[in-house]
């Protein structure tokens, strides 16, 4: 985390999009998600969680910060299938759930005050 200065850079976010190759029950307990999860919730900041896979025990990210996940999978498909795609499987659900954070925000994608 120092590394990236993640401090500074969630002093100047809206919200945190972290990702992750499963996420699990074991998330929690020592997997970059939570992590993150944990700091971007002293700055008070939404954070949405991506993943190739969503395991048993996701649901125990919402309580170390994480307010909601997605898979970035859109079909079933192998793993060497998603690792091909993982370019384009990522950059669609991180499209996806910023258009969500969006319309929560009342503002459309281009950042506009919703009609």
């Amino acid at each position: 985390m120092r590394y990236i200065d993640l401090d500074r850079n969630l002093a100047k976010a809206d919200l945190v999009i972290t990702a992750e190759g499963s996420l699990d029950g074991q998330t929690p307990y020592g997997k970059a998600p939570a992590e993150i999860a944990r700091r971007a919730k002293s700055w008070k900041l939404p954070v949405i969680a991506l993943a190739g896979t969503v395991g048993q025990g996701a649901a125990s990210t919402l309580s170390v910060g994480v307010d909601a996940y997605f898979s970035i999978l859109t079909r079933p498909c192998s793993l060497d299938e998603a690792v091909a795609d993982a370019r384009r499987l990522v950059r669609d659900a991180t499209e996806q759930a910023v258009r969500l954070f969006a319309l929560g925000r009342g503002l459309d994608a281009r950042g506009r005050i919703a009609a």
